[in-house]
């Protein structure tokens, strides 16, 4: 009776480049159909890191802006009787309250999307710069509520995606260094103007 892999390495504590909570303010929210869409390459030795994306023509993802600690990313072991499953959630803030922000939220809550993020931690090389949530089953729009007197959110969104059904803990997204993934990374969403 075998299994589908035994670990493999050790898990140190990196004390000269000690790990640091939180997320920066921006993510990258892509159409599902458009990551499935997509070629992916992933690292030869580990697939859980990905090395680049390259949308279908006229793919792209978009730009949600955030403040502060608006943007909270977890992901959690969810085990099984038979199998494991884990679960990927954003969540996010909301700050622009426009009609046109409005028909977006409303869209949102009819699709799946992938979700790219970077946290503050970025690893001695980059290597943990950015993390992509839903690559496997895609996040959906789980909650979306807006409280107009909320007086800490000044009435901000207040918005989670998520999915239970992810085979994996969130993808690495790293190739050479830093600048390099970063320039990926940024590519594949429309920035605001």
């Amino acid at each position: 009776m075998g299994l589908c892999a035994e670990i493999s390495a050790n898990i140190d504590v990196d004390c000269t480049n000690p790990i640091q909570a939180g997320v920066e303010p921006l993510m990258n929210v892509i159409p599902r159909s458009t990551w499935l869409d997509a070629a992916i390459t992933y690292n030869g030795s580990n697939p859980q890191i990905i090395e680049n994306v390259v949308f279908a023509s006229g793919g792209t993802g978009y730009a949600y802006y955030g403040k502060k600690k608006s943007i909270l990313a977890k992901a959690e072991l969810i085990p099984g009787t038979f199998d494991e499953n884990y679960k990927h959630e954003i969540n996010a803030k909301g700050f622009t309250v426009t009609a046109a922000a409005k028909l977006q939220f409303e869209r949102l809550a009819k699709q799946q999307v992938v979700v790219i993020i970077e946290n503050k931690y970025k690893g001695a090389a980059g290597e943990t710069a950015y993390e992509v949530y839903g690559a496997d089953s895609g996040l959906e729009l789980t909650q979306n509520v807006r409280d107009v007197n909320n007086a800490e959110t000044g009435g901000a969104f207040d918005f989670i995606l998520s999915s239970s059904e992810e085979k994996h803990f969130p993808k690495t997204f790293f190739v050479t260094n830093l600048a390099t993934t970063k320039a990926i990374v940024e590519g594949l969403f429309t920035p605001s103007v």
